[in-house]
């Protein structure tokens, strides 16, 4: 197996999923491999730590970027580009947005992107392993919120969705997060002293007292290249056994599907999904979430669950949805395996190459 020179922080991430290669050896290393949050920022210093040409032990560089990356065409390639430029060092990059366009790929190095965070979802956050079982015990109830939607940073996009949701008379019928930790944010659930987990655990209380959830991904519009870039909340919300629409990049759910999962398109319009153009996007997310959040709680319960229920926990029409909800959970594990057998062929790949 591939003797690995690791550098940069918070190496543990990619060794935690790439487990097979060897780590501790002091020489005859067979790539380098540098992690980052950041490769265009830790070159400037504005991250930590820089990568130096005087770091690497091979002439096969491999960076692992497992945050930031935007504008990819902008400032990451070019970052790239200028490190590895007048030098003989193959170059291969991993990050997680995958480019919607092939032709958008860069020329003078080697790319692939992979879901890091569906891995920190599937081995560490969100440990309900009864909840299916807790969510057909609680499917008679009717629900006091419509919606469930946590928005830290107040990004563009967010912004815009509380405005509409203020505007349209909807904030106080889900529960709704902005900014909590400022003086004149949204707080649901924050308490000083009790821990930051809300990222990484699942609060069941709000997942079982609403219907779905509004997903605002963290990159909306921001990008220069067409890209999908997934964070831990679409699988968080996987895990919870919740309904959600995705205030996201373009041809999100379309990856989604591609890769195995399911949506929700039988219960509301995802048209929204396949437009590029973000503000006729983001009015197409809002007509869709305003069809549903102006029907009463009892007529999104029947939505999604159906007319009636006989008390019957292995059949009826509340399983439309749970079939869904189930087979996205289950399917987790399933794509966190995909990912990590694409990119070691991705790696054996570039690996093998003169």
């Amino acid at each position: 197996m591939y003797k690995v020179n690791i550098l940069g922080k918070n190496t543990f991430t990619f060794k935690e999923i790439f487990d097979k290669y060897e780590y501790g050896s002091k020489e005859n290393y067979d790539f380098d491999l540098f992690v980052t949050d950041g490769f265009h920022l830790s070159q400037v210093g504005r991250s930590e730590p820089k990568l130096k040409h005087d770091d690497l032990k091979t002439k096969k560089l491999i960076i692992f970027n497992y945050d930031k990356c935007s504008p990819l065409k902008g400032e990451f390639f070019p970052f790239v580009e200028e490190f590895i430029k007048d030098t003989d060092i193959d170059c291969l990059v991993l990050t997680l947005h995958h480019l919607t366009n092939k032709n958008d790929l860069p020329k003078s190095f080697e790319y692939d992107s992979f879901d890091f965070f569906v891995f920190q979802v599937v081995q560490h956050y969100g440990k309900w392993n009864d909840i299916s079982k807790v969510w057909k015990e609680n499917l008679h109830y009717l629900r006091p919120k419509k919606f469930l939607s946590y928005n830290n940073v107040p990004h563009n996009h967010r912004i815009e969705l509380r405005k509409f949701l203020e505007e349209k008379g909807h904030i106080g019928e889900g529960w709704f997060s902005f900014n909590p930790r400022e003086d004149d944010g949204i707080n649901l659930d924050c308490i000083e002293g009790f821990g930051n987990q809300h990222f990484t655990e699942i609060n069941l209380g709000l997942i079982l007292t609403s219907y779905f959830s509004i997903l605002t991904e963290t990159i909306f519009s921001d990008d220069d290249i067409p890209s999908v870039k997934l964070t831990n909340k679409v699988f968080m919300t996987m895990k919870s056994f919740h309904p959600f629409f995705i205030i996201g990049q373009p041809k999100t759910l379309n990856y989604l599907k591609q890769n195995g999962f399911k949506t929700f398109d039988r219960f509301w319009n995802e048209d929204y999904d396949s437009i590029f153009e973000h503000e006729d996007r983001m009015s197409k997310i809002l007509d869709s979430l305003g069809e549903v959040l102006g029907q009463s709680n009892e007529n999104i319960h029947r939505k999604l669950f159906g007319n009636h229920w006989d008390g019957s926990l292995e059949e009826g029409d509340w399983r439309k949805l749970f079939d869904i909800l189930e087979h996205n959970y289950n399917h987790l594990p399933i794509h966190a395996n995909n990912q990590k057998v694409k990119i070691c062929q991705s790696i054996k790949k570039f690996m093998d190459k003169s």
